[in-house]
């Protein structure tokens, strides 16, 4: 019989292909539209996608795992929930335009490795606002994920072991990215909290929702109409609807998890995955070379989510 910690272990990798496969659908919108408008599109599916599973469950009675998770129709909300969810939409405001931004301008496998920090950031959130405690070996295995993702951007030789660090300033996606991993950090802690006052489904539209329509607002008092951006719909309508799709995915099984393991093993987890997802992404998809120093990384990282097994 799993253990709830391989349960919460399955539903992060799930989450984290997910999330890898998103990376790729926000890449290749990012080519074809503004970042305001993807950023739109993606989290407007969101109702689009959800609020008929809402539905179902408001109107049927049911009971099981499944039901628990997909169907359990729209909650009883408290003022309580909107402080953590007001924090947490600001954040993602942020998060999602400087994300898209970054894969604008820089590589995919050169941005994306630096939200491998996040974890470190949120398992000293989850410590302050939840009193998460990862175990030594849990946070030995957090550490070798952040510096798996550190050295995969080699920078210039010639700044010797800090090349890394000084990369972040000639490589501005990747600086964005890790301001985007900073403010990622916070956000599960708050969606944790969120969450549990409601559910994950709930909580993903909302959320998402949420961020969606205060895009959709900016671009109708920028544009002056709403023709600008349906057209950027139109243009990769394909693209935009798997996007959609992968992050409803990914944000409900990741707030789904928090409900079994840590919120920073899911985060580390998350991260791994996806940085090997998105090195591989690069070169299969979008044509980018030189990545063995990055694939080098991804094996130091797949030694850190070890270790988080391990703690588990």
């Amino acid at each position: 019989m799993a253990t709830d910690f391989t349960l919460g272990f399955l539903l992060a990798l799930f989450c984290a292909l997910f999330w890898a496969a998103l990376d790729i659908s926000r890449k290749k919108l990012g080519r074809e539209m503004t970042a305001t408008g993807a950023v739109a599109g993606l989290m407007l599916l969101h109702i689009l996608f959800l609020n008929p599973l809402l539905i179902t469950g408001s109107v049927v009675d049911g009971d099981g795992a499944v039901y628990d998770t997909l169907l359990v129709g729209y909650p009883e909300l408290e003022w309580l929930y909107f402080a953590p969810t007001s924090l947490s939409i600001v954040l993602n405001l942020a998060a999602n335009l400087l994300f898209l931004r970054a894969v604008q301008i820089s590589p995919l496998s050169l941005t994306t490795p630096y939200l491998a920090f996040t974890p470190v950031f949120t398992a000293i959130s989850a410590l302050i606002v939840l009193g998460q405690i990862p175990t030594t070996a849990g946070w030995v295995g957090i550490v070798i994920v952040c510096l798996g993702a550190f050295f995969m951007n080699p920078g210039d030789e010639d700044d010797g072991i800090l090349a890394p660090l000084k990369a972040l300033w000639t490589e501005r996606g990747s600086f964005y990215m890790l301001i985007v991993a900073l403010l990622w950090s916070i956000t599960p802690v708050l969606d944790k909290q969120a969450s549990e006052m409601t559910s994950p489904m709930w909580h993903t539209m909302f959320l998402a929702g949420s961020v969606g329509l205060a895009f959709l607002v900016y671009r109708r008092i920028h544009d002056s109409s709403f023709r600008p951006l349906v057209e950027e719909f139109k243009a990769i309508p394909l693209w935009l609807i798997l996007g959609g799709l992968f992050a409803v995915g990914a944000m409900v099984l990741q707030l789904t998890s928090y409900e079994f393991i840590d919120v920073a093993y899911v985060e580390t987890v998350k991260r791994a995955v996806g940085v090997t997802a998105a090195i591989a992404a690069g070169y299969f998809f979008f044509g980018e070379r030189d990545i063995r120093r990055r694939l080098l990384g991804a094996l130091v990282m797949s030694v850190g989510v070890g270790l988080i097994l391990m703690a588990g």
